[in-house]
Formats: structure tokens, sequence, C-alpha cells
């Protein structure tokens, strides 16, 4: 029972180190404030104007990546995957995202209720 209890607790001490090891970076990386920093410069925004929704490092097609998302001037949403070695712009894109369907039938609902106070 003992060589069990010991064996089980090697295997987990192994995986744990195994995990750590792949999750951390060996080499020298950009600053998630840097990443960030670029994709606010590529889209002509400080960080004062723009809220951001992600930012975090990942590892995508064998190289360590941050992908930053950030929204400004209301329904713009930029999204940006940058080297983070380099620090060079991988990817980026911007949409619009329209206001929701609620939004637009509670304007509709605003212009009637104002047309008809106006016109009884």
């Amino acid at each position: 029972m003992k060589k069990l209890i010991a064996t089980l607790l090697a295997l987990v001490v192994a995986a744990s180190v195994s995990v750590t090891a792949f999750a951390a970076p060996s080499q020298d990386l950009i600053t998630k404030d840097q990443a960030k920093a670029i994709a606010l410069e590529h889209a002509g925004y400080n960080a004062e104007e723009v809220k951001f929704v992600k930012a975090r490092l990942d590892f995508d097609d064998g190289r360590y990546e941050y992908d930053i998302e950030f929204r400004a001037d209301g329904n713009l949403e930029y999204e940006y995957s940058i080297n983070a070695e380099n620090g060079r712009i991988v990817e980026s894109d911007r949409d619009y995202d329209a206001p929701d369907r609620f939004e637009a039938f509670r304007f509709i609902s605003f212009l009637r209720d104002l047309f008809a106070k106006l016109f009884r």
C-alpha cells in the first residue's frame, strides 16, 4: 500500500512539474502591458479611451502570442494577436458590433411614445 501511495504521489509531482514547465516560457518575452500598448498604438487609441475585454498569453502555432481584445467608441471591437517574442502584430481585426435587438426595440418604443405625446 505504501508503494502504491508513493508511486501515485510521484506521478502527481511529475505531472505538475511538466505542466509548470510547459506553461512557463523559458525565453524573454514582451510583457502584457507592452502587447496592449502595441495594439493601442496600431488602432490609434490610448488606454483611457478603451475598455479591455481580454489580454492573455497563449501558445499558438508553435509560438507565444498575446491575444488582446478591446472595445472603443461604443461599438467598435478590436482583436489582436501579437508575437510575444518580438512584438510584431500577427493578426488584427476590427468589427462594428451593432446594438442588439432589444436596444433597437427600446429606441423604437421611445420614438413611438414621443410621437404620441407630440401629436395628440
